[in-house]
């Protein structure tokens, strides 16, 4: 009897042992915060001692588990959720993509339902109706509005260079003898030797933005042919020869490159048009009514986004491969995807702030592009068609 109460003593300490080891491993209790006096003792009856020290480390983990899951499941349900818009899914919004794909809105405080527009009119005009909280489109777009009388301004800015990429038929760039290392004005020059150019839209910066370059050139007088299509048929349409030129963000003008048919000649992005560049191009919408309701929801949203621009510039390697993972990235092609991420790389502010010189960009090309009279424009100071007040620092 005293032999089998001795091996019963064993197993137990061995046991024991065995979970306080695996505990301590763990991190969970470590035997070095423990007091001495308690260690010296272990050795007088360690078997029920460790087993009581496993129990009661398993019952707090069980209890720990128990609580914490529905605890932490019931913070995420109390944020408090909005709807944004944005113009079109393309790499202009790399920012927005950035701080999906990371949890950065959550992080801030928010739960933000994303959704593309059929165009950036149907968003912006979605938040003056008050039928989403936020819209994600171009700064021109708000000159026109705010000139209307629309009550919208924006908060936070997800580019500080113009993202369009002018992309033309292949065969006519190397007619041309151009390539993208060429200077910039042989390259703006090539775009007096169009036939049709396609366009989004009457008025779109697809079409503004060919009127505006035609015009920095030097060629102002020149007469320009332009057909609308949707922007998902504008690939197609060019690499069979049915028009010209087209200019979108990157990826839509990219695709036509691995085809041969097309080739990006001007990737604004990048930054080679002053007039164009340390410019607020995609922007953060709000109506003022709702920023001044809600200055804690407006403040997360927009620095969540200004977070995913900014890791362009912290951790590139890290933003690249968050825009790959993202569903938009995923579809591409490596080649295609490259490409694109190249061309707007740059174009990602180190924080999502703004300026009266960058709106004053706006203006200009807003006007010199006919989007709006001169005598029609807004003011380029703050508090008119932008402010800082929510968008916090890095």
């Amino acid at each position: 009897m005293e032999r089998k109460a001795r091996l019963a003593s064993r197993r137990e300490t061995a046991q024991g042992e065995e979970c306080f080891d695996r505990l301590s491993m763990n991190g969970d209790l470590a035997v070095s915060s423990l007091p001495s006096p308690f260690i010296l003792s272990l050795s007088k009856d360690s078997g029920k001692i460790f087993q009581q020290l496993a129990r009661l480390a398993i019952t707090a983990l069980l209890v720990l588990g128990l609580n914490g899951v529905p605890q932490a499941r019931a913070q995420q349900k109390e944020l408090p959720e909005v709807s944004m818009l944005t113009a079109v899914p393309n790499f202009a919004f790399a920012a927005i993509w950035v701080a999906e794909q990371l949890k950065y809105f959550e992080q801030e405080g928010v739960r933000v339902k994303i959704t593309p527009a059929p165009s950036g009119s149907v968003c912006l005009n979605a938040v003056v109706g008050r039928s989403t909280n936020f819209c994600a489109s171009t700064s021109e777009g708000l000159v026109l509005a705010r000139a209307e009388g629309a009550p919208a301004m924006a908060i936070q800015a997800h580019n500080r260079a113009m993202t369009l990429s002018v992309v033309l038929r292949k065969a006519i760039v190397d007619k041309l003898g151009l390539t993208r290392e060429s200077p910039i004005g042989a390259r703006l020059k090539a775009l007096t030797q169009l036939g049709t150019i396609g366009a989004t839209g009457p008025g779109a910066a697809s079409e503004q933005i060919f009127k505006f370059l035609v015009k920095r050139a030097g060629a102002g007088s020149t007469v320009l042919k332009f057909v609308y299509i949707g922007a998902p048929e504008l690939p197609a349409s060019l690499m069979n020869n049915v028009i010209d030129a087209y200019a979108l963000s990157p990826p839509s003008a990219e695709v036509t490159e691995p085809s041969g048919k097309g080739y990006v000649l001007i990737p604004l992005g990048k930054g080679e048009v002053p007039e164009l560049t340390d410019y607020p191009y995609e922007v953060l919408m709000v109506r003022p009514d709702y920023v001044e309701a809600n200055p804690k929801i407006a403040m997360a949203v927009a620095r969540a986004i200004s977070r995913g621009g900014a890791l362009f510039h912290s951790k590139p390697e890290q933003a690249k491969a968050t825009l790959r993972a993202h569903r938009l990235g995923v579809k591409l092609d490596e080649s295609v995807f490259d490409l694109s991420y190249n061309m707007v790389a740059r174009a990602m502010p180190a924080w999502g702030d703004m300026s009266a010189a960058g709106w004053q960009k706006v203006i200009n090309f807003a006007t010199g592009a006919g989007i709006v009279k001169e005598a029609q424009a807004p003011s380029n100071k703050e508090g008119v068609l932008w402010t800082n007040k929510y968008v916090g620092k890095p």
